[in-house]
């Protein structure tokens, strides 16, 4: 018995020795100068890449196992290499940077080939004080920023939650929020230090994906819930909800000019 576990372990265990994929006619001169390039035994990312472009800049491109090979080729640079990549000739003056927030483990690289990525689904930003936002990322929970992105802090570690794809913010008091998660619709008044599930008996007995969550801009007792469980309304701060509209709804956005009218 002990010898059929450890022939068992062995071959769960062989194909994550066997994900490194050949190359293809290595050294043949036939080929374009990227691709000899590309599967050298220590190739040059940025001469690989100029030369990549300026060999499609006079030739079609037209898919084959070699631009398919550089595809990958990329994507794996990019997850295990902090050299910048770019794919075109096209220079920018912007500079951008990462700024968080950043998951409680930036060394799981067994979960992601982006460890420490959060994975963000979205950020809102505070409209009685803009240097607060806030984001729900799809691993880490939700996050609050005070500077306006520089620094993050989680807000989400006294429960057990994940995913948090909706957020909205009270336009009166930004300590006052509300997400989504685990199936449910969470609120605090604390800027995230303590936390909630709110709702009727009703609403909450539902097992919810929520994509949207948004207030009447005229009104901060009304709020608005985009579900696929339907499309549901609350006029004292979400402690009951009427279902306004049956189906699977993804986004509510309000008439700039006219709140009574809503998408």
């Amino acid at each position: 018995m002990k010898k059929l576990c450890f022939c068992l372990f062995i071959f769960l265990n062989y194909p994550l020795f066997s994900q490194t994929e050949l190359k293809y006619d290595v050294g043949n001169n036939k080929l374009p100068k990227w691709v000899n390039l590309m599967y050298s035994k220590e190739p040059k990312i940025a001469e690989t890449i100029k030369e990549y472009n300026l060999y499609y800049k006079k030739n079609k491109l037209q898919k084959n196992k070699h631009t398919q090979y550089y595809k990958r080729w990329l994507r794996n640079i990019s997850r295990y290499s902090n050299a910048p990549i770019s794919n075109n000739n096209n220079n920018s003056s912007n500079q951008w940077e990462c700024v968080g927030p950043w998951d409680f483990d930036q060394f799981a690289e067994s979960r992601s080939y982006a460890p420490g990525a959060s994975h963000i689904y979205t950020v809102e930003q505070s409209i009685s004080n803009p240097n607060i936002l806030y984001a729900g990322t799809a691993t880490a929970g939700a996050w609050k920023s005070y500077d306006k992105g520089d620094n993050w802090e989680l807000i989400t570690s006294e429960i057990s939650l994940n995913s948090v794809y909706a957020i909205e913010i009270d336009f009166t008091n930004p300590d006052i929020i509300y997400i989504s998660g685990n199936e449910k619709l969470y609120k605090s008044t604390n800027s995230g230090t303590s936390w909630s599930i709110i709702g009727n008996t009703s609403f909450t007995n539902l097992s919810h994906s929520i994509k949207d969550i948004k207030l009447n801009p005229d009104n901060n007792q009304i709020l608005y819930v985009a579900s696929n469980q339907g499309l549901f309304k609350s006029i004292d701060g979400g402690n009951n909800f009427l279902n306004i509209s049956s189906g699977k709804f993804q986004e509510i956005e309000f008439h700039p000019f006219s709140t009574d009218t809503m998408y």
